[in-house]
């Protein structure tokens, strides 16, 4: 499949930069070989799967944004973890060809060893190839000392950020530069599809200027870990979102907080919770009754990030929607032997009946 061959070329022309010994425009050239990589990738995957990588009367194939959605609420293809990292790569890629980005070493290395670990599954799973048909072993990102602390890596960043910010120094649009990529990830973390908007970028690098801990400034990068994935001594790590709940509590401002909050972005709440309520269920081979159950049962309409109602000015409902978190909540739910759909239907006719009354 020409998609296919496409994402493993880019792949292995963004790993042979990566490597390269020259510094010139390396980090904007990988950034985004590693952003046409994926996207083919998963082109590949939905095209596979689904036959066809088009709207009906639309002149494109899918942005690389949708084609992450789709493998993740409709495909099961990727998972949290992996979408932090690719909406990462997809917010760096069009930096790096619309805007100036720039990362340490240790930054840079973090996404090109976490897409090839990604990368390299998705493949195998999804196609049964192996990665080292098109990159050989010999080729992988390498490091003479690899990052081994995910927290330690941000740290040095904020350091080097705080130098770079020093008054009369006039290095701010190289912070900027760097802000941007921190962002991106800090946002996929904590569930955000939109890029950092410029106020944002601003806001960062005040908060970084006036000595503020970065875990107050980038709480979602406070939540990140590096998890060994291969034998010992293997290079073979991945970036992953940490569930020990360690990380600064996240929440979304409210509009009234707009001025006041350090981060605060928009996104669009119909891209973000794009399975109707009325067709959970399916989405998960349920009835649509039993979707409704189970949306009662994990308790999803009480989580911003799984759940979202819109109103009309009488306050009658006109949507209900539900984003990728809550069909993964929903299947870690249904994978559990314990589970049983029978209780949860009847206990939700019974709160049905209860609150008729």
């Amino acid at each position: 499949m020409m998609l296919l061959r496409a994402g493993s070329d880019s792949l292995a022309l963004a790993v042979e930069l990566f490597n390269r010994p020259v510094e010139l425009a390396r980090a904007h050239a990988v950034l985004l070989l590693l952003g046409h990589s994926f996207e083919m990738l998963l082109k590949a995957v939905i095209y596979q799967r689904r036959g066809r990588i088009r709207d009906r009367g639309e002149p494109y194939t899918y942005e690389f944004k949708k084609v992450i959605n789709v493998c993740r609420s409709d495909l099961s293809v990727i998972d949290e973890d992996d979408v932090a990292i690719l909406r990462a790569i997809q917010q760096d890629r069009n930096a790096a060809a619309h805007e100036t980005v720039a990362m340490s070493e240790d930054m840079l290395w973090l996404h090109v060893r976490s897409a090839v670990t990604i990368y390299k599954r998705i493949l195998h799973e999804q196609f049964e190839q192996d990665l080292a048909e098109a990159i050989p072993a010999r080729a992988v990102p390498v490091s003479a000392l690899p990052p081994t602390d995910a927290l330690a890596v941000v740290a040095t960043e904020m350091e080097e950020l705080r130098g770079l910010l020093v008054p009369g120094t006039r290095r701010g649009d190289e912070a900027r530069a760097r802000i941007r990529p921190l962002l991106a990830l800090d946002g996929s973390v904590t569930g955000r599809e939109d890029p950092p908007a410029e106020l944002e970028i601003d806001r960062a690098a005040a908060a970084i200027r006036a000595g503020r801990p970065w875990q107050s400034v980038f709480p979602g990068l406070a939540q990140l870990t590096i998890s060994d994935t291969a034998s010992p001594g293997s290079l073979e790590v991945t970036l992953r979102v940490a569930r020990s709940g360690d990380g600064i509590p996240v929440r979304r401002a409210r509009p009234e907080e707009a001025e006041s909050a350090l981060v605060y972005r928009t996104s669009d709440p119909f891209q973000e919770f794009n399975v109707r309520l009325s067709r959970f269920g399916e989405m998960l081979g349920l009835t649509q009754y039993q979707g409704y159950a189970l949306t009662h049962y994990l308790n999803l309409k009480n989580d911003d990030r799984a759940y979202f109602v819109k109103r009309n000015a009488r306050g009658n409902i006109i949507y209900q929607g539900l984003s990728a978190r809550a069909l993964h909540l929903a299947r870690e739910a249904l994978s559990d032997p314990a589970f049983d759909m029978e209780q949860v239907v009847e206990a939700y006719k019974h709160r049905n009946r209860t609150t008729a009354r």
